[in-house]
C-alpha cells in the first residue's frame, strides 16, 4: 500500500463530504498494476432488510466514487469526470462492514474515459461496475464538484495540487 504519496494526502485531506456517508476509509493507488483501490465501512443506516443488506444505490455511488478517484489522483486533480453511463452487476448482497473496491481505466482518451470497479467483501466479489466519464477541467481548481452552499471557502482543493 502506498502511504507517502503527496496526492493521496491531499485527498484525504480534502476528500468531499459525500464519502462520509459511505463510510470511506482510505485510498492507494498500485502504480505497477494500475489499480485504484479505496476501502469503506458502511453502517446499518445504509441499510434495508433489517439492517442486513446495504441499498443498491450506496453500492453503486461506492463504485461510481472509485471509478472517479481513479481519473481524479492519475491527473492530478485537474479534471473532473462526469460519469455520462453507468452499468452496475449486483452478484452478491452487501452487508455493513469493510469493503474494497478496485478500479482501472480501460480506456483514457482526451475528453472521454471508460472505467471498470469491482467491490470485494470478505473476500468475495459482491458487485462490479462499467461506466463511461465525460473529461472537464476543473475550473477555480475544485476538487470533485461544486462547493456545496455550506462551504464557507470557494475550493476544496488548493491550485497548487
Amino acid at each position: 500500500m502506498e502511504t507517502e504519496n503527496p496526492l493521496r494526502t491531499l485527498f484525504l485531506k480534502n476528500k468531499p463530504e459525500f464519502l462520509k456517508i459511505f463510510g470511506f476509509l482510505d485510498c492507494w493507488f498500485d502504480e505497477p498494476n494500475q489499480i485504484y483501490h479505496s476501502t469503506y465501512a458502511p453502517t446499518k443506516d445504509l441499510t434495508h432488510s433489517n439492517g442486513a443488506i446495504v441499498q443498491g444505490g450506496f453500492v453503486a455511488g461506492m463504485l461510481d466514487s472509485t471509478m472517479a478517484q481513479y481519473i481524479l489522483f492519475t491527473h492530478k486533480f485537474t479534471l473532473n469526470p462526469l460519469t455520462l453511463k453507468m452499468d452496475v452487476s449486483y452478484i452478491l448482497s452487501c452487508r455493513p462492514g469493510l469493503l474494497e473496491v478496485q478500479s482501472k481505466v480501460l480506456k483514457m482518451g482526451r475528453s472521454i474515459a471508460f472505467t471498470t470497479a469491482e467491490m470485494y467483501q470478505d473476500g468475495n466479489l459482491i458487485a462490479t461496475a462499467s461506466a463511461t466519464n465525460k473529461l472537464v477541467q476543473f475550473n477555480n481548481c475544485l476538487l470533485y464538484t461544486s462547493p456545496s452552499p455550506r462551504d464557507k471557502r470557494q475550493s476544496r482543493m488548493p491550485c497548487s495540487a
